[in-house]
């Protein structure tokens, strides 16, 4: 597959998908699934398998089936494919194709922590929101993660652990205000006046002073051997507190 053809199937899907015309997006994906394509570029495969992810998660959307449906999974698994096949930028390249290649790990990152986390996968999609926001700040991933971080806070028992969800939340969430004309039109919905993040943060803002939350960054914890110390250091590098 050349880049012409890509270009091609990746038109076609988004006009199915910005029009809803589920059963011709369906037939697309279908036709172009059951044929073997080589490409003339790794990002151009890359491309390719974010499309296929992207069409399963609108015909997931669509077909309003459970979290275990093939849908939902067919775009976890093109995504992670996408991510694998991705190469990594070489500097001695053009600026412009270290932009590409960083701009669609950025989009790839921030889809798939969206499908992982309609799976109720809520700790496994927060390295991707992190990979998305520290590549360039993505304002879709920005306010993605603040809805996990919030969901985290309003499904655990300990005040103290929901809180700490809740301010990351908050911080996200004021960030997300600055980019707030590059969010999705149900992103804005949510931020704009009445919404659920903004009636969050008014909540927030009315409970909370931010100071209060200086002990989660000043907190040390007195370690009793190395065992425990690698136990911690495991625990966050893969942001598993709770």
């Amino acid at each position: 597959m050349v880049k012409d053809e890509l270009e091609e199937f990746s038109k076609l899907a988004d006009q199915y998908i910005i029009t809803c015309d589920h059963a011709s997006l369906a037939a697309l994906v279908e036709s172009y699934t059951k044929q073997d394509f080589t490409f003339s570029h790794p990002l151009y495969e890359a491309h390719y398998l974010y499309c296929l992810g992207n069409c399963y998660s609108k015909l997931y959307e669509t077909r309003k089936t459970e979290w275990y449906s093939d849908d939902l999974m067919k775009s976890v698994i093109f995504y992670r494919k996408a991510i694998h096949t991705l190469p990594k930028a070489n500097w001695q390249e053009h600026v412009n194709n270290i932009h590409a290649y960083d701009s669609l790990r950025s989009m790839i990152e921030t889809n798939l922590a969206n499908r992982l986390s309609s799976q109720g996968r809520a700790l496994c999609c927060i390295p991707h929101y992190d990979k998305a926001i520290s590549i360039d700040n993505n304002p879709v991933a920005i306010i993605s993660k603040a809805n996990n971080e919030l969901f985290l806070g309003n499904s655990l028992y300990d005040e103290g652990h929901s809180e700490y969800h809740y301010f990351i939340a908050y911080n996200l969430l004021k960030k997300g205000l600055d980019n707030f004309k590059k969010q999705y039109p149900e992103q804005k919905e949510s931020l704009e006046d009445g919404g659920r993040l903004h009636n969050f943060q008014k909540w927030f803002e009315d409970n909370f002073e931010i100071s209060s939350f200086d002990y989660f960054m000043k907190y040390t914890e007195k370690l009793t051997s190395i065992k425990q110390k690698k136990y911690f250091e495991w625990c966050a590098k893969n942001k598993l507190f709770l």
